[in-house]
């Protein structure tokens, strides 16, 4: 059985789904399925940042514990600082890395999730977004990142 690691990637479903009916909502859901295929993941989010506000806000989840709409501080965290003023990768593969990372932290590692692989949406040279994955210790490699920063990439059209 082939691992996920060694799957190739293909944009093409993301990039159909762009041109689709009941925007940003399709575009989503073929984000998720195809983190779902290619990285895996207990739950994943997608953000929008909200500059100023010192917020995000959670524009699509897989996890009913995570409402869509609702806010989140991250933004004058370091992990914002990092993300979403960055406009970098993050990759946290302990427990000690997402309770550096998030305010929620303890709801994270409740549902078994010590990896948090977080790609920001980048669009005119500024982060409009984040998608973020969520699983088991170690479930994503530094090499995952460069294809969850391109999946994340097709979410610029549903987030600017």
């Amino acid at each position: 059985m082939t691992s996920p690691a060694t799957r190739a990637l293909d944009l093409a479903p993301l990039l159909r789904a762009q041109a689709q009916l009941n925007q940003p909502h399709t575009l989503f859901r073929a984000v998720e399925e195809t983190c779902r295929v290619r990285f895996g993941f207990r739950f994943l989010t997608v953000l929008r940042n909200l500059p100023g506000t010192g917020n995000v806000m959670r524009m699509h989840s897989s996890e009913k514990d995570y409402p869509t709409g609702a806010l989140k501080p991250m933004g004058l965290t370091e992990w914002g600082k990092v993300v979403l003023d960055g406009g970098q990768s993050w990759l946290g593969n302990s427990a000690e890395d997402v309770r550096w990372a998030f305010p929620d932290a303890e709801l994270i590692l409740s549902k078994g999730c010590e990896a948090c692989a977080c790609a920001p949406v980048l669009w005119a040279g500024r982060c409009v977004g984040v998608l973020s994955l969520n699983d088991a210790r170690d479930a994503y490699s530094p090499d995952d990142m460069a294809d969850m920063t391109l999946v994340a990439q097709t979410l610029a059209p549903a987030l600017i």
